[in-house]
């Protein structure tokens, strides 16, 4: 139990990071030091001051935090194989978990390529929330591209 909440907290590592470099990026904007262009649809900032590139280089980072984070928990979930309670009951129920016992693990995704979202999910409620988190980012996009030009 200590473990996952272990596992919980780290994660939001990276996205502090990445929280942190948009909050700089949009201060050296604010500031005048950088600004923001809209090319077609894509945002380009462009900054010539520290912070500006602290902002970038945070979500830079945030990135390599987040894969390798990834790669240590497969890690810890190959070292901690046998500590599973799927695989405890396994053992006392003879390699047949009871269905009501068996989790499916649930995910969802979102490639947004311009302003055309792609959602998808391993149900339909988290692909319909993928796909509405998507229309709120490109209007967010659209929002600060508008204000901040």
């Amino acid at each position: 139990m200590a473990r996952k909440g272990f596992l919980a907290h780290r994660t939001w590592l990276p996205v502090a990071f990445f929280a942190a470099g948009v909050a700089l990026i949009l201060a050296a904007v604010a500031a005048g030091s950088a600004t923001v262009n809209l090319l077609i649809v894509f945002p380009v900032i462009t900054g010539s001051n520290p912070v500006f590139l602290i902002g970038v280089l945070l979500i830079v980072l945030s990135f390599f935090v987040g894969f390798a984070l990834i790669m240590m928990g497969q890690l810890e979930a190959v070292y901690h194989e046998g500590d599973y309670p799927e695989d405890v009951e396994r053992d006392i129920h003879g390699q047949a978990v009871p269905p009501e016992h068996q989790k499916k693990p649930s995910f969802g995704g979102l490639v947004l390529i311009g302003p055309i979202p792609i959602a998808f999910g391993s149900s339909r409620s988290i692909a319909i929330f993928m796909l509405v988190a998507g229309v709120v980012l490109i209007i967010a996009f659209i929002v600060a591209a508008l204000l901040l030009v």
